[in-house]
């Protein structure tokens, strides 16, 4: 989700009042951007650099991947959330690796060292799914806000993993659209007409965007064991939205914490050691 500076919100709030359709078009405009790539923290720098990389191709874009731990070892797919990047999930790495599970993520487009100009949830489920044919099956994915709506859907879709893990994750689009216009200051009487601008203006021309991209209406399958993890003091993320999805997943888990907000979610011990038990748990059998 694009951070929005409080002059440009107190600018968007104003044009809302006297031009909503031009506060449309620019939030819109400003809504895909993506800003320049978020640095390596030194925290993970030195996971990011043991990594072996690889990449794939993503429509036309090079994104690359990373890859820690015993290639022999079951393998955990994680994917990072809006202007971040791999690295950022080091923690998860060294947690999954102490496991002795492998781990591979990748930079999305747009992202960290990867091309691209912009990134959505379907080309994040794109860039999975090319990772996947490389890879092979993954023991369970593991995907933190965007990233987590994206790993949903494309489980959905049919990516192959054993196990799902989604933190601090947007039901849909809808979703999305409603934190940015909070952020913005666009009042939630535009809510309809920004989502319909956005899903018109998309760049790749999905059909019917608004309803592709919700995990509500297109849940991860139900024989996936999932969990779902929330801070109820994000504010990028709605925490009802974690209900809601928790809800529209029958037999899932919900991890409900307080106080870590969207980011500091991903280093918690009690956190990373949650996720490591889920995906790691015995199988289930019918």
């Amino acid at each position: 989700m694009p951070y929005v500076p409080t002059a440009v919100s107190t600018g968007f709030r104003a044009l809302s009042a006297v031009a909503p359709p031009l506060a449309v078009r620019l939030g819109g405009r400003a809504f895909w951007r993506v800003g320049p790539p978020a640095p390596v923290r030194a925290a993970d720098l030195a996971v990011h650099e043991r990594a072996a990389r690889g990449g794939v191709r993503v429509a036309g874009e090079r994104v690359v991947t990373y890859r820690w731990g015993d290639a022999g070892s079951p393998t955990v797919l994680l994917v990072h959330g809006w202007q971040s990047r791999a690295s950022r999930l080091a923690s998860l790495v060294r947690a999954f690796e102490d496991a002795g599970l492998s781990v591979v993520a990748f930079d999305g487009p747009a992202h960290g060292d990867s091309t691209g100009r912009h990134l959505s949830a379907v080309e994040h489920g794109a860039a999975m799914r090319a990772v996947q044919d490389v890879e092979g099956h993954f023991a369970g994915v593991v995907g933190h806000s965007i990233g987590g709506l994206a790993a949903g859907l494309a489980l959905h879709d049919g990516l192959s993993a054993d196990r799902y893990v989604a933190i601090s994750a947007q039901a849909g689009m809808d979703a999305l659209a409603e934190t940015f216009l909070r952020l913005a200051g666009i009042p939630h009487t535009l809510h309809d007409r920004f989502c319909e601008h956005v899903a018109r203006t998309f760049p790749g021309d999905v059909p019917d965007l608004r309803s592709r991209v919700d995990l509500t209406a297109h849940p991860a399958p139900r024989e996936v064991p999932t969990l779902f993890v929330q801070d109820d003091d994000d504010r990028m993320t709605d925490p009802r939205d974690a209900r809601r999805l928790y809800a529209a997943h029958p037999g899932s888990e919900l991890l409900v914490t307080s106080g870590l907000g969207h980011n500091r979610v991903l280093d918690d011990r009690g956190v990373l050691d949650a996720v490591v038990a889920h995906v790691t748990a015995p199988v289930r059998t019918p």
